[in-house]
């Protein structure tokens, strides 16, 4: 299935021109994920604390680059960064959106390809995240959605 990412950052504009994600950045790829230390020694396994990771996302160059980079260096806060994902042609639907508060761009690593792409990864940390996803029902709607929501500082479900 291919699919359209898209990445909003707060007032960051990037170059997208699509009719509901214009001015946004498109996204290329993305990673990220939550890791759960656990001790089996002893009577039985123990829960540690979530540890979450930046999430990371890889971008053509464009003209969102250099705020990017601004941001990285002096540490500004973005109040909300939203990743969304659509199915790509007929229809558009999004199935998957990633919103994050109290945001911070904590690295920038640009790249360069033999074919002249010139692309870079992105990593933001946060505060919350809420992913939301909406699984395809028989007929190809979108069902309602199923959310994750996480307070990283509360260190508990949001």
């Amino acid at each position: 299935m291919a699919i359209d990412i898209f990445a909003k950052l707060g007032d960051i504009k990037g170059e997208s021109l699509d009719s509901k994600h214009k001015d946004e950045i498109e996204v290329l790829s993305w990673s990220w994920g939550v890791t759960n230390a656990v001790t089996l020694a002893g009577s039985g396994a123990g829960q540690g604390r979530a540890s979450f990771h930046d999430l990371s996302f890889t971008h053509k160059i464009d003209k969102a680059s250099p705020v990017l980079m601004q941001a990285c260096a002096t540490g500004v806060h973005l109040k909300e960064a939203t990743i969304t994902h659509r199915k790509a042609g007929k229809g558009q639907q999004e199935f998957l959106v990633i919103k994050m508060n109290d945001v911070i761009v904590t690295a920038i690593m640009d790249a360069e390809s033999r074919e002249g792409d010139s692309a870079e990864s992105v990593s933001l940390a946060f505060a919350k995240i809420d992913v939301a996803y909406r699984p395809a029902k028989a007929d190809g709607s979108l069902d309602a959605g199923i959310h994750f929501k996480y307070d990283l500082k509360a260190n508990k479900e949001a």
